[in-house]
């Protein structure tokens, strides 16, 4: 024990001076560079009954080998290659049914559920565990000592299988787990951040612990997708088994490191597939910070085919810092991670500047026209650190036509460009930008501008009759929800068929709607478009002038878009205003939910819809999340409209709308204003139908 100790000591004492010298060291590429390039130590036994467990994960090694991971100089995890066991214990038993579906429909570990658990076990072989912010665990401690006693002599190796297992590992979609590893070290080094990676049972795992900004504890699955294109074939999606806060309840967003509070785009696109765009954003960190973590794809992909996928990539060239100063940056996993000279103080304004340029321009089947948006097509943090102003120029190639977000200031012609100038003053997410050849008609009643733009040519019949029917039902909505949150919306034709999409101030419609009676495939798609025009009118309110600060809570967004659209329906069937052969009843929508709402059965509550997968059938997964946000989260509003009476109803969605207009919402404050205005207990009613999975009565 004595030598055992006399090992030890020094070897702690080393990586603590190697972790502050590094900690020092500011330059962020290099740090993430330590931690993507580990290597493993000397080898040694695993002793008998070993286990590594943190949180809800507990790992049984059995037998076999295990050496110290090092980055660096630094001690900062073990890797394994033996016999061992996974058994990871959710306690949340909202996530009970979702964590049972996925497991199941994944062939991923098997499920035991009890009254106050639900477990997930499986066979493990190779283990990466890395930890930071907390003691070695005494596992870590004996292997790494039993490293060094033997350094300089003969040693076993595990650097071939450690090898394998990383290859494998780094073809993960998403965020590379070195981004989290540096953001710790730079952010919070006092800050707990766990994270393993896992094979050898029915699947590839991977867990997090991350104490340092998600405030999340999750287990992952990854899988080959079913494509016939190489390049998606080498790549490994994710599925979520489990996810719980940490700290925090469920339905309670985890505070942001950062927000971002004001976006200037400057964007040039050539008459091609090439674009260069500098995006200056002004960003204020909640806590003293040193490296900011957004989402930034790397590639994207243009459909060619049937298994044609082809990529396009996105390059930041630098990053600058008010003063023009370059910034240390790294661009990985669709995430850029920048660092700061000095950490910021809570609340100061930083401004940071972007020269992003890339071939990611898609035309849609060689269309004339491209769009980017809603992902994450420039710089930008989770929901929750999402409330930004707007600025955007946009140049193209004429005959092109461009639009963006916001309030238009400036439309032009400069020489062989068009260009368009916009702004949004109230804080936004989801900016979208989009050109082609484009015909425009604008009309302005009551300080709303509506301007319609139908694609390839002047439809100038169906372009009034969509301004007519935005005036109308933007009309109904000021009396149900109060003032409509926008000075100006813009109505864009889509050339495909069959859905639309309301991001700020733009509503993306296909083409049934500019000819609705023409056609047979205008008048199969047809049947449900006045429905679909007023769901997305309803995101100006629901997703814009009420954000979601997660996808937890999407429903509000499209839940209450969906039932706004449904209760303009029934205003205007019963003003005459629609005709029946085009319109969708109230009744028939209601009906219509219900079969959603059981089709998608226990399968997940409808928090939790984005988290469903089915990785051998993704269409199946797709259905039961329709069927939970917009049919199921309807029929329950549906049933509270019931309940209450129009008058408290729609009193309850104005009030809402009044209180949290430009701000974020949430289930819990929606249910508290229900609360408060009708002097009942609301919460045996959300536990049934919104954290649980029974059908809400229609």
């Amino acid at each position: 024990m004595r030598r055992f100790c006399r090992l030890v000591a020094p070897l702690l004492a080393l990586c603590a001076v190697a972790r502050r010298a590094q900690a020092a060291d500011r330059d962020l590429a290099e740090a993430v560079g330590r931690f993507d390039m580990l290597r493993v130590g000397g080898a040694s036994a695993v002793p008998r009954d070993a286990r590594l467990a943190f949180g809800h994960l507990s790992l049984a090694l059995a037998s076999g080998r295990a050496a110290p991971v090092f980055a660096g100089s630094e001690l900062v995890g073990i890797f394994f290659e033996g016999r061992g066991a996974l058994e990871y214990r959710s306690s949340d038993p909202v996530e009970f049914p979702v964590v049972a579906y996925n497991a199941r429909k994944a062939s991923g570990p098997s499920v035991d559920r009890g009254e106050k658990t639900l477990t997930l076990r499986d066979r493990i072989e190779h283990v990466l565990w890395l930890s930071a912010g907390l003691p070695p665990q005494d596992l870590v401690v004996a292997v790494a000592a039993a490293g060094t006693a033997r350094a300089g002599g003969a040693q076993d190796s595990l650097e071939r299988s450690f090898g394998l297992l990383r290859e494998k590992f780094r073809r993960a979609r998403g965020g590379p787990t070195s981004h989290l590893l540096a953001a710790q070290l730079w952010n919070g080094p006092a800050s707990t951040l766990v994270a393993a990676e896992i094979d050898g049972g029915s699947s590839d795992l991977r867990y997090f612990y991350d104490g340092v900004e998600t405030l999340t504890e999750r287990l992952e699955l990854l899988y080959k997708p079913a494509t016939n294109d190489p390049e998606i074939r080498k790549q490994l999606f994710r599925v979520t088994l489990s996810e719980v806060p940490i700290g925090r309840e469920r339905g309670e967003a985890g505070p942001p490191p950062f927000d971002l509070k004001d976006v200037r785009l400057d964007l040039m696109a050539s008459d091609g597939k090439d674009v260069s765009l500098t995006v200056t954003e002004t960003v204020a960190s909640r806590r003293p910070i040193a490296a900011l973590r957004f989402g930034l794809f790397n590639t994207t992909y243009a459909i060619g085919g049937v298994g044609q996928a082809h990529p396009r990539t996105c390059k930041v060239a630098r990053v600058l810092d008010a003063e023009g100063r370059a910034l240390s940056f790294h661009h990985q996993g669709d995430e850029i991670l920048v660092g700061l000279p000095a950490p910021a103080p809570p609340g100061a304004p930083m401004v940071l500047v972007f020269e992003i340029s890339g071939d990611f321009l898609i035309r849609p089947r060689g269309d004339s026209f491209w769009r980017l948006g809603m992902d994450e097509w420039f710089p930008q943090p989770e929901w929750s650190g999402q409330a930004y102003t707007f600025h955007a120029k946009v140049r193209v190639k004429r005959p092109f036509v461009p639009f963006a977000a916001g309030r238009t200031l400036v439309r032009r012609t400069e020489g062989e460009d068009a260009v368009v100038e916009t702004e949004m003053t109230d804080p936004m997410q989801f900016a979208v930008v989009l050109a082609g050849r484009y015909e425009i008609e604008e009309e302005t009643r009551d300080g709303l501008t509506v301007r319609v733009a139908s694609y390839a040519g002047r439809n100038t019949r169906a372009m009034k009759q969509l301004a007519d029917l935005t005036f109308r039902i933007v009309r109904y909505y000021e009396s149900v929800l109060g003032p409509f949150p926008l000075s100006e919306l813009q109505i864009l034709e889509i050339n495909e068929y069959g859905f639309g999409q309301g991001p700020p101030g733009i509503l993306f419609i296909t083409r049934e709607a500019f000819s609705p009676l023409m056609g047979e495939t205008n008048r199969m798609f047809s049947q449900g478009v006045n429905e679909r025009f007023a769901h997305e009118i309803a995101h100006q309110y629901w997703g814009h002038a009420v954000r979601m600060a997660s996808e937890e809570e999407q429903w509000l967004s499209e839940s209450f878009a969906e039932y706004c659209a449904a209760l303009f329906l029934k205003h205007a069937k019963g003003e005459g205003l629609l005709p029946e052969s085009i319109s969708t009843s109230y009744s028939r929508l209601l009906a219509h939910w219900k079969r959603g709402a059981e089709d998608a059965g226990d399968a997940c509550p409808i928090p939790l819809a984005n988290r469903v997968a089915y990785p051998g059938d993704p269409y199946a997964a797709a259905l039961i999340r329709t069927g939970l946000l917009y049919d199921k989260g309807a029929l329950l509003l549906a049933t509270l409209n019931g309940q209450l009476g129009d008058e408290t109803f729609f009193a309850a969605l104005k009030a809402y709308q009044e209180s949290f207009r430009w701000k974020y919402g949430s289930t819990k404050s929606f249910q508290s204003l229900l609360e408060r205005l009708t002097r009942n207990d609301y919460a045996e009613f959300f536990r049934r139908y919104y954290w649980g999975t029974q059908t809400p009565p229609s």
